[in-house]
């Protein structure tokens, strides 16, 4: 999977255990079916999620050397050791990945473990697939009971499971977990810690033999959701005044007003130009469909004047962009919605300044593939660091609060359209390291409020020219606005001397190489909220195929 780092040996304690502090720290946001800590993502008993497409996957049709697992030297809860995934076996319109290894002084059980998904019910139920072609990414099945499909301590068993585990005998632990049938003939396997695992094949059920067991032995009762959700990229520019939001279905791109125009005005000011020609970027490799400009502002003044206002400015914007770039091929429709949209609750400046923005929504006529992001200014100069700055292959010794790590990411593996970073945590302090510091607080990338992200990784970031490109992610619930990152979520109780592998999937930007950092960053849609963290710059880390 990767050159393995010299590490000091250690024991982490199991993560049931490290997660504890974290579990108290959000207990009061945390619901779900009898004893399940989140409620289940949207989705369908055939995988298919609120939102997402989906085509029937032909049989797979899978010679002997598919079938046999992907095997990967990695280090779990501070232990070497060689981890088998997959096959993921299809049963009907189910499908089950196998996870095994020699055990460990951490029962297997607990390295895959994310606490938010089931506080009760220890499982796998950190492991997520990807599905390159369609970019989609699939999350553990669940029943109509709420409870996860996967091995634990309420699996039923039966005589699949028995003789999955007879074959590998006493000296292997073997975890299975369900998901919804990909499109692709293999997957990429995220695991909650640990690395990504790429082009772990996908094979029918009677080919895996013992290698799998059916879905009704990790469960009572039968799979209910099984959720496939779109994959979308966040991307800023201009230091945050260009915000886009891509999903295959649509690409949103929000310009703040305060870099368009003057206060009460409808021209274009000086400082525009940059800002249009980012957008106008946005708008160039698209094959049309529907582009709609819309106005925003903020509440001072009153109703009517600043829904005439809006209209303006979105007029204005569009005229502009039409001189920049081709709209022959769009339908194009301007909108002014004054103050009724903020996107910032409040009223004091900063929130404000957050709802003065113009938006601009791209629907093509059919859906884009997974591709790498469209920047602007890649050119420009890096913002100066905020903290130590060493390649990737190197690393650095960070210092956040009384708690020392050390990072490197000696490389990045291009996944498709997607590229993996493996960033290798190793806790050089005294007592066990929660890690915050790679984080935008209790918020997800975007601004959101989540505060089952603080131990997460969501402010781990490329930045190229002045673009910034966030970890994917993808829109776990509609109804609540929740994301989740495509980066592990709970980076908490890593003990001294131990190495943690933290895995993250960015959008491609197409460079040989690329800068990851962690910058401090202003959270405008919270009153100026600037998350703590401790940032740091890894630089000419090379990109590698696969």
């Amino acid at each position: 999977m990767r050159a393995e780092p010299a590490r000091t040996a250690g024991r982490a304690r199991t993560r049931g255990v490290a997660t504890a502090a974290l579990v108290a720290l959000v207990a009061a946001g945390c619901t779900g079916g009898d004893g399940d800590a989140a409620p289940s993502p949207e989705g369908t008993s055939t995988g298919t999620a609120t939102g997402a497409t989906r085509t029937p996957r032909p049989t797979p049709t899978p010679t002997a050397e598919a079938v046999a697992p992907v095997v990967v030297d990695t280090w779990l809860e501070g232990e070497r050791l060689e981890l088998e995934v997959g096959p993921l076996a299809v049963h009907d319109d189910v499908a089950v990945l196998r996870l095994a290894a020699a055990p460990q002084d951490t029962p297997l059980v607990f390295a895959f473990f994310e606490v938010f998904e089931s506080i009760n019910n220890v499982g796998p139920n950190g492991v997520r697939l990807l599905d390159r072609a369609p970019g989609t990414v699939l999350l553990a099945a669940r029943t109509a009971e709420d409870r996860l499909v996967m091995t634990g301590n309420q699996d039923p068993g039966g005589p699949a499971t028995e003789a999955a585990e007879a074959a590998v005998g006493e000296d292997v632990d073997v975890l299975h977990v369900a998901f919804a049938v990909p499109e692709g003939d293999t997957v990429d396997v995220v695991l909650a810690q640990g690395g990504t695992v790429a082009d772990v094949p996908v094979v029918d059920a009677k080919d895996a033999g013992t290698l799998t067991v059916p879905p009704e032995e990790l469960a009572d009762g039968p799979v209910d959701v099984a959720p496939v959700l779109p994959v979308e990229s966040f991307t800023e520019a201009l230091g945050g005044q260009v915000r886009t939001r891509e999903t295959p279905e649509q690409v949103t791109v929000d310009v703040s007003s305060d870099v368009l125009f003057a206060s009460d005005s409808d021209a274009l000011g000086p400082e525009a130009e940059g800002a249009l020609s980012a957008l106008a970027a946005q708008v160039g490799p698209g094959t049309g469909g529907t582009l709609t400009v819309v106005g925003h502002t903020d509440d001072v003044d009153d109703e009517a004047y600043n829904l005439d206002l809006s209209q303006r400015r979105a007029a204005a914007v569009s005229t502009r962009l039409a001189q920049l770039v081709d709209l022959s091929g769009w339908t194009v429709a301007v909108e002014g919605r004054g103050e009724s949209e903020p996107v910032a609750q409040g009223r004091d400046a900063a929130a404000r300044a957050a709802n003065r923005r113009v938006q601009v929504v791209l629907v093509p006529t059919e859906p884009a593939a997974p591709e790498g992001p469209v920047l602007a200014d890649e050119g420009a100069a890096l913002a100066e660091p905020a903290g130590p700055v060493g390649t990737g292959a190197e690393g650095v010794t960070v210092q956040d609060d009384d708690q020392t790590f050390t990072v490197r990411l000696p490389e990045v593996r291009r996944l498709g359209a997607r590229l993996v970073g493996e960033l290798e945590i190793t806790n050089t302090g005294a007592t066990d390291l929660s890690l915050t510091a790679m984080a935008t607080g209790a918020w997800d990338s975007r601004g959101a409020f989540d505060p089952t992200l603080v131990y997460s990784a969501t402010n781990l970031t490329i930045p190229v020219g002045s673009n910034r490109l966030y970890p994917l992610d993808y829109l776990r619930s509609a109804e609540r606005g929740t994301r989740e990152p495509l980066t592990d979520r709970s980076l908490n109780g890593i003990a001294p001397g131990t190495t943690y592998v933290l895995s993250v999937v960015w959008p491609d930007p197409g460079t040989d190489t690329v800068v990851v950092e962690v910058a401090p960053r202003r959270l405008e849609a919270y009153g100026g909220v600037e998350p703590l963290s401790a940032p740091f710059r890894l630089t000419d880390v090379p990109v590698v195929e696969g």
